[in-house]
């Protein structure tokens, strides 16, 4: 093997290894990067579902309970059934509410006096408020209609169950 030849054959190679080197080098540091991304993504997720305050109000015999987290509140209603929302937001005067198959519940508002549930075959029920969670349980044989909040003006306003 002549002396240019093996110069050539050794500059290739030698700039071969280079490459691979800085491609792994390039890899390990995208992978490591990744990886320390991952746990801070899965740390401001599990930030964000961090409850602020809990607290469950027993009405009847269901409950209703508020979770207040950093995004907003939530709400579960137990009546033998599961139900669970978190409204976008909740002024004074608005409601958040959730149907079950026994009846409806969710979270008022401090400005909310009253909440009515409509219901089929002409029925009406009025949902006992307790420290801003209400909850109607509805007789055998009837589905709600619509939902009413009553504010302390005396104004009303229907939403769709």
């Amino acid at each position: 093997m002549s002396h240019d030849r093996w110069m050539t054959w050794s500059r290739s190679r030698t700039l071969a290894l280079a490459g691979l080197a800085a491609g792994t080098a390039a890899l390990l540091f995208a992978v490591l990067l990744a990886f320390g991304s991952e746990q801070q993504t899965i740390a401001v997720a599990k930030a964000a579902d961090a409850t602020i305050v809990s607290r469950t109000v027993h009405i009847r015999t269901s409950r209703v309970t508020i979770r207040v987290l950093p995004g907003g509140t939530c709400f579960t209603i137990h009546d033998g059934v599961s139900t669970h929302s978190c409204p976008k937001r909740l002024g004074a005067g608005e409601i958040g509410f959730a149907v079950t198959p026994h009846g409806v519940g969710g979270i008022a508002g401090r400005d909310v006096r009253a909440v009515i549930v409509r219901l089929t075959r002409k029925g009406t029920v009025w949902a006992t408020l307790d420290n801003g969670a209400f909850y109607a349980r509805f007789p055998e044989g009837y589905r709600a209609r619509s939902v009413v909040k009553v504010l302390r003006d005396g104004s009303r306003r229907a939403f769709k169950a």
